[in-house]
């Protein structure tokens, strides 16, 4: 049946202290085999259920973890903060969300601003994912505000470390599969690959270039007509074709910072005559969850954004938990399975061309 009994009832049916049950309900120190069993028959006969705010009396915890992220409608963030929403509730965490900018273009709200909101909140724990954390070079009053942060709560940061900054870094991008996706084109017979999207600036745009030019040097040589950077967004992706089209370098392939990028790439070929993967083979650094349902199926590596996102909850639940040092941990997505995000994921034999094209020298555009 279920019933509204409290600790204290719980305590005196079961013949134990309300600081044995108080033990047992949060589940942190160690109860008498006897005495659980006491408490436990209780907890049934009632169908007892502690809510968060109990536990949270009995932890001296919130049982709250707070997100800050740049965009809620990007599909790399909704599906890393998908899986960090359902991680959390499984350990009876609620989340509070801060999204830095609310639309593509607009100006970033400054992220300080939310460390104090969230401090305001009580939260137990923050997670930070992208903003001012993948810049290269971050801004240094936000560098002494996350400093701040971190000596007095628990911080996650999902990025690659910054310099003077004393929390727990997890890094998951090392470039290698913008060499994986170079090399299997280069396989296929392509020496003209050019590389599109991805904003000047930012840490994960700057390693995946990087990557693009050693792959490219080891082939032949970087020509730099054949980088066209932009930015992460669909419109970007259009954008940075429609550079390469108007240039005199011939191109017949391309690596896209993500899917919306390739996406924004394929309709500028489409309004200039070019097909994927007739006349330009494609491929894509980071796949979303829509790759299966677009046409031209879109070919991808798969960083496996859903495991990220669980690892990055998990590592602050541990640190809230006293588990976990600050600490810089890279977790290179190729690390994630056999068959991880360095691996191409073909998605339809269709997606490449396997017969080269010529090299597509345009005409300016008119």
């Amino acid at each position: 049946m279920k019933s509204n009994i409290t600790i204290t009832q719980i305590a005196q049916e079961s013949g134990v202290s309300v600081a044995t049950v108080s033990r047992f309900l949060n589940g942190k120190v160690p109860v008498s085999a006897d005495k659980k069993a006491r408490i436990e028959a209780v907890v049934k006969k009632y169908d007892f259920t502690p809510n968060a705010l109990a536990r949270g009396l009995i932890s001296k915890r919130t049982m709250t973890l707070g997100v800050i992220l740049p965009d809620i409608t990007n599909p790399y963030f909704a599906t890393i903060f998908q899986e960090v929403q359902r991680c959390a509730a499984e350990e009876g965490y609620s989340v509070y969300l801060c999204n830095t900018r609310f639309h593509h273009g607009d100006s970033p709200i400054d992220e300080t601003g939310y460390f104090r909101m969230m401090m305001d909140k009580k939260v137990d724990g923050i997670l930070i994912i992208g903003g001012q954390l993948d810049m290269v070079e971050p801004n240094p009053a936000y560098k002494e505000a996350l400093n701040k942060l971190a000596a007095s709560i628990p911080v996650v940061a999902a990025g690659r470390a910054i310099p003077g900054v004393d929390c727990i870094f997890l890094d998951s991008e090392n470039g290698s599969g913008v060499v994986t996706a170079y090399n299997y084109l280069a396989s296929l017979g392509h020496k003209h690959i050019a590389f599109a999207g991805g904003q000047p600036g930012v840490t994960i745009t700057e390693t995946r270039l990087e990557a693009y030019k050693k792959a490219a040097a080891s082939c032949s040589a970087v020509q730099e007509d054949l980088i066209s950077l932009s930015d992460y967004y669909l419109p970007d992706g259009y954008q940075a074709a429609e550079a390469l089209l108007t240039r005199e370098t011939p191109f017949t392939a391309v690596i896209a910072m993500n899917d919306n990028v390739a996406l924004g790439a394929i309709r500028a070929f489409a309004d200039h005559g070019l097909s994927v993967p007739r006349d330009v083979a494609l491929i894509s650094c980071d796949r979303f969850y829509f790759a299966d349902y677009t046409m031209p199926r879109l070919t991808s590596i798969h960083h496996h954004s859903r495991r990220w996102g669980q690892m990055v909850v998990r590592t602050l639940i541990q640190s809230i938990q006293g588990s976990t040092e600050n600490a810089r941990i890279t977790f290179p997505p190729n690390s994630l399975s056999a068959k991880a995000a360095a691996h191409i994921y073909i998605i339809s034999s269709r997606c490449l061309h396997h017969q080269i094209p010529a090299a597509h020298q345009l005409s300016p555009l008119k």
